[in-house]
């Protein structure tokens, strides 16, 4: 989408105008976001895998309403550099563990943040559920739809907290811009949504063994390229829409207020012939009720367009984008200089996902302490599993696939 300079200030004018009232100034920022006093006590939790995205939502963990006891990884170098962050931090230093079910044993926790390779997902969560401990799980919920059934089941047998790591569910903006031009229908009818998340990498890591002679395949993993980058490979991972596209469906849904029905798509390994399994372009279009078409398009090879979300309606369209920023446009102009009063405000989209991941690991602590509800459960979460792995599987059958068969 090409627009004019003056086009996406009217659009960003006419965005703030409509969302701003919403927002509260204090909640922009990182260190306001979640207040500092929770009552209770801090909650007693452990992590399992603290990899790239773990060390990531440990940095997001204050003392204040999370009391990290205990770190599990199989990597001892992630281990070493996860508590070391923690100690530069103020923390005491956790305790240290290999296998997550020693951990689950010796360790008096209340709750768990999963953060490890998408296939294990399931087992490490239904054992914490199990013995009575709340799971917060990284996305996607787990590799099929058999495990996140498995992972509810077990939720609901020992009644424990159970959510899934969706950070747009607790995003200011996406918060605000859902409660006043979703809900109060300001776009209409909408028929057409683009999603784009489009990136210039390889998505291959490049790290060393933590020792001369590690050997992962105690782990399920033949050897150290296949534990170093899982998610090239079937078994371990569903690609693109599981890391990038199940973020963006999920939303959708929820702003959509529907699953979708039925998905067609295409895709393959185009560029990056390095042996991986998954591919690193796919094009997915879901059909939901109501005449409603979802576009999603998921690139290694470009990032031009970056993270777009584009919703088109009968009577207007709203855009958020890294590039061009928040822009709402209804059918009749309606621009004006109000807008510009909420200028100091933190109004970077993809910035204010520090402040998305703080807010979800607070308020996950809030549903353990307090009863605060949750606002990705379960059932979101075993609902955009299944989405995904249609869209998979129709891109790679090229056929188009109902989801409800699944």
């Amino acid at each position: 989408m090409y627009l004019t300079l003056e086009q996406q200030r009217i659009g960003q004018q006419n965005f703030w105008r409509t969302v701003g009232p919403e927002l509260n100034p204090e909640r922009m920022k990182l260190e306001t976001c979640v207040p500092r006093q929770f009552s209770g006590g801090a909650v007693r939790a452990g992590i399992v895998g603290v990899g790239s995205q773990g060390a990531a939502l440990l940095s997001y963990c204050l003392p204040e309403f999370i009391d990290v006891v205990a770190i599990c990884d199989i990597n001892p170098a992630h281990r070493a550099k996860a508590c070391q962050g923690l100690a530069k931090g103020g923390w005491r230093q956790p305790r240290e563990y290999t296998e997550w079910r020693e951990m689950k044993e010796k360790e008096k926790l209340e709750m768990v943040i999963i953060a490890t390779p998408l296939w294990t997902h399931a087992e490490i969560a239904v054992g914490f559920l199990e013995a009575g401990i709340h799971v917060f799980c990284e996305k996607m919920m787990a590799h099929d739809e058999e495990g996140c059934r498995q992972m509810i089941a077990a939720a609901e047998k020992h009644h424990r907290h159970l959510e899934i790591g969706y950070p747009r569910f607790y995003d200011v903006l996406h918060t605000a811009m859902y409660k006043s031009i979703i809900l109060p229908k300001l776009l209409g009818d909408i028929h057409f949504v683009r999603l784009f998340s489009h990136n210039n990498e390889s998505w291959r890591k490049h790290e060393q063994p933590p020792f001369p002679g590690f050997d992962p395949k105690p782990w399920g993993y033949p050897d150290w390229e296949h534990l170093m980058n899982w998610r090239m490979y079937d078994i371990y991972s569903r690609g693109l829409t599981a890391e990038w596209g199940s973020h963006i469906t999920s939303f959708t849904d929820w702003f959509l207020g529907s699953t979708p029905i039925s998905v067609y798509g295409s895709g393959g390994i185009y560029h990056y012939k390095d042996g991986r399994e998954v591919d690193d372009h796919l094009f997915i279009t879901y059909d939901h009720p109501g005449g409603c078409k979802v576009e999603l398009s998921l690139i290694l090879t470009n990032n031009f367009y970056g993270n777009f979300e584009e919703f088109i309606g009968s009577e207007g369209t709203v855009i958020f984008n890294d590039t061009s920023g928040l822009m709402y446009f209804p059918n009749e102009s309606c621009a004006s200089r109000e807008g510009d009063k909420y200028k100091d405000l933190n109004l970077d989209p993809w910035n204010n996902f520090e402040i998305a991941f703080r807010t979800e690991i607070w308020n996950f602590c809030s549903a353990v302490r307090h009863g605060n509800p949750l606002n990705c459960g379960a059932a979101r979460g075993l609902s955009t599993v299944i989405g995904c792995l249609a869209g998979i599987k129709a891109a790679r059958t090229r056929s188009r696939v109902a989801i409800e068969t699944l």
